[in-house]
C-alpha cells in the first residue's frame, strides 16, 4: 500500500496564536507541521512536546532566538527544506530560494517573509509559500496556509488554503 504523507505548512503567525491553533484543529489529521518562521513565541507552548506530528520550524526576521535559520525534513522519499525566506533575499526573486535548494539538494522549498501565498515550480523543484495565517499582505486580504501532500513515487502536489473567520468558533 502506498503511504501518503500529509504536511501543513503555516508562516507569519507573528504571536497570533488563536490562527495557529484554528488551523492546526481544521486540518487534523496531519503527519507533519512546518512553520516557516515569525513564529514571534515559543511553538512547542502550542503544539507541546508530543503534539503526534513531526515538527520543523525556522527563524524568521521577528523571530530572535530558538530557532535556526534553515531545517531539513523528509517526507516519501522527498527532501523539503524549510527557511524564512529573508536571508535569501526572496522580495527580488527566488534566486536565492534555488541556490539553498541545489545546495541542500531539496526537491521542496518551503518559505515565508512576504506573506503573499505562492505555488511555483522551478527547476523541477517545489517553491511554496503558504502566505501568511495572521497578517496576509495579498489581495483580497485573506489568512492562508497550505497543505502539502506526498505521495511515493508521485509529484509533491501543494494546495492554498484560507483560515474563514468561523474557522476560529471551534
Amino acid at each position: 500500500m502506498q503511504k501518503t504523507c500529509r504536511i501543513l505548512v503555516v508562516s507569519d503567525s507573528h504571536g497570533r496564536n488563536q490562527y495557529l491553533k484554528a488551523v492546526i484543529e481544521k486540518e487534523r489529521p496531519f503527519d507533519m507541521l512546518i512553520h516557516c518562521g515569525d513564529v514571534e513565541g515559543n511553538l512547542y507552548s502550542i503544539v507541546g512536546t508530543d503534539p503526534g506530528f513531526e515538527v520543523h520550524v525556522v527563524r524568521g526576521n521577528c523571530d530572535y532566538s530558538g530557532y535556526s535559520d534553515m531545517a531539513l525534513a523528509e517526507a516519501e522519499g522527498k527532501r523539503i527544506l524549510v527557511t524564512h525566506g529573508h536571508l535569501c533575499r526572496i522580495r527580488t526573486g527566488t534566486e536565492g530560494l534555488l541556490r539553498e535548494a541545489v545546495r541542500h539538494r531539496a526537491d521542496i522549498v518551503c518559505y515565508g517573509h512576504s506573506h503573499v501565498p505562492d505555488i511555483t515550480y522551478s527547476h523541477g523543484r517545489l517553491l511554496l509559500n503558504p502566505g501568511s495565517i495572521a497578517e496576509p499582505r495579498q489581495m483580497p486580504r485573506k489568512r492562508t496556509y497550505a497543505i502539502l501532500t506526498i505521495a511515493a513515487g508521485k509529484e509533491p502536489r501543494a494546495d492554498i488554503c484560507v483560515l474563514e473567520p468561523c474557522d476560529l468558533d471551534q
